[in-house]
Parts: C-alpha cells; sequence; structure tokens
C-alpha cells in the first residue's frame, strides 16, 4: 500500500499531525480490526472519488476504510492502521489513495526509546544526551515491513507533500 502525499493532506489537512482523536476511525480500527466511514467532503477528496467512479463506471458510495495491519506486543495499546479508498459496488479498493500509520489508542503515536534509558517516553521527547527519541525495535521493523510493501519513508514523503504544498493543492 503506496501512501500519497495528496491523499494524506486530504486525511489531515496539517502538514503535522501530532494527536489524532481518540474516536477517530484509526482509533477504531486499531481498536476493533476495522472501521469504515463516508470519503471526506473536502474538494481534494471529492477529485478522488469522481476519478473511482469515473475508473470503474460504477456511481456507489466511496468509503475509507481503516484496517488494524498489527497490535504492538511492547505497547499493546498501539499498532499499525492501514487505510484506503473502497468502493463496495464495484468491490475495489484504493491502495493507491491509502497508506499506514502507526497510533496508540489515545490517538497519539508509539512512545518512543532513549539510548540507555529502560522507560520508554513520548514521541516527542527528548533525550538526556539531547537528541531525539527513537523508535522501538518492534516499531521500526513494522516501518520497515511497510516500506518493503511499497509505502514510502518519511524521508521519501517530505519533499513530495512539499511539492503540493508550493503548488497551492494542500494549504498549510
Amino acid at each position: 500500500m503506496r501512501i500519497r502525499p495528496l491523499f494524506f493532506a486530504v486525511l489531515f489537512p496539517t502538514a503535522v499531525v501530532a494527536q489524532i482523536s481518540p474516536d477517530s476511525p484509526m482509533v477504531q480500527a486499531l481498536r476493533d480490526g476495522r472501521a469504515s466511514v463516508p470519503a471526506p467532503e473536502s474538494q481534494g477528496a471529492q477529485v478522488i472519488v469522481e476519478k473511482i467512479k469515473h475508473k470503474t463506471g460504477s456511481q456507489g458510495d466511496v468509503t475509507v476504510e481503516f484496517v488494524r495491519i498489527e497490535a504492538f506486543t511492547s505497547q499493546p495499546k498501539c499498532g499499525r492502521v492501514g487505510y484506503a479508498f473502497y468502493q463496495k459496488s464495484s468491490n475495489t479498493f484504493w491502495g493507491q489513495f491509502g497508506g499506514q500509520l502507526n497510533i496508540c489508542d489515545d490517538g497519539s503515536p508509539p512512545e518512543r526509546e532513549c539510548p540507555g534509558q529502560a522507560k520508554l517516553v513520548a514521541a516527542t521527547a527528548r533525550c538526556g544526551d539531547g537528541s531525539m527519541a527513537r523508535d522501538t525495535p518492534e516499531v521500526k521493523a513494522a516501518l520497515a515491513r511497510a516500506v518493503a510493501g511499497g509505502s514510502l519513508t518519511e524521508a521519501q514523503f517530505k519533499p513530495k507533500f512539499e511539492a503540493y504544498l508550493k503548488k497551492g493543492v494542500v494549504k498549510k
């Protein structure tokens, strides 16, 4: 499932998402295994919906489907969730308009680790040596599997997203 910058920007209109609402469909999918919502009403999402309907030849509703990919064992209230547009009438998932992310049941990202420190810290924490906390081995492994499956790394995603900002497709 390869994440597309435009889709990410359609779902998350700000450039940085620090925390997602605990009642969001992503968190619901983490807890329940699956969640579904109508496609967003934003102009960008509706362009995607129209392209899907044109491609399938069906005017059936398009939703955004969320599924739990895995729950983390070291942080049991956290895991990896995937999402994509879906048209039931054509039974078609549109993975090119989707992606994956790590999330916890309170809407925050998984905690991270600092070198030489046993206790996990908030994702945005600085370590005692001044460095930023880093992903745990389990989270790193989940990210590596996603990238191996076609998702973009943060380094690959950022320039693509910034290009959309420069073109005015996405507003900060």
